[in-house]
């Protein structure tokens, strides 16, 4: 093969991958230790998602139902989680800086709460939240 053919075969394989991040989260509902930074799934039903390990920073999941989802080491510093339900998931270890959770819902839903051991809530707006033992968290209300 020439050069430029193979340059050209070569460029084309990055610039079309099987699949994107976003779309393997949008069609399996898993996508452990992805790229998803700057993502857009408002409102969207990932109940279970295999987030784990994933970068979720700068990402909209508001209204989005987080049911059960996994979202343990995942760095999700100023995620947007307005409004959404995240009852019984976990967040075991993960970052979420500045995140906004405002209106979201942490509470047990007859299973278990969401599990938030060890992770990193600095700075994060908590305003009108229920945290996991169904208390309402007025942190970060202005």
């Amino acid at each position: 093969m020439t050069r430029p053919l193979a340059l050209a075969a070569c460029l084309m394989a990055l610039a079309s991958p099987a699949l994107s991040d976003s779309t393997e989260l949008s069609d399996t509902g898993s996508c452990p230790g992805c790229d998803l930074t700057e993502a857009a799934f408002a409102g969207q039903s990932l109940v279970g998602a295999n987030l784990i390990g994933a970068t979720l920073e700068d990402s909209d999941f508001s209204t989005t139902d987080l049911f059960l989802a996994q979202l343990d080491e995942a760095r999700a510093d100023r995620i947007n989680l307005r409004d959404a339900s995240l009852k019984a998931a976990t967040f075991v270890g993960a970052s979420l800086r500045d995140a906004d959770f405002r209106g979201a819902d942490l509470s047990g839903a007859r299973l278990k709460d969401a599990d938030i051991t060890n992770a990193r809530f600095d700075g994060a707006i908590l305003c009108n939240t229920v945290m996991p033992d169904g208390e309402l968290s007025r942190e970060g209300c202005r």
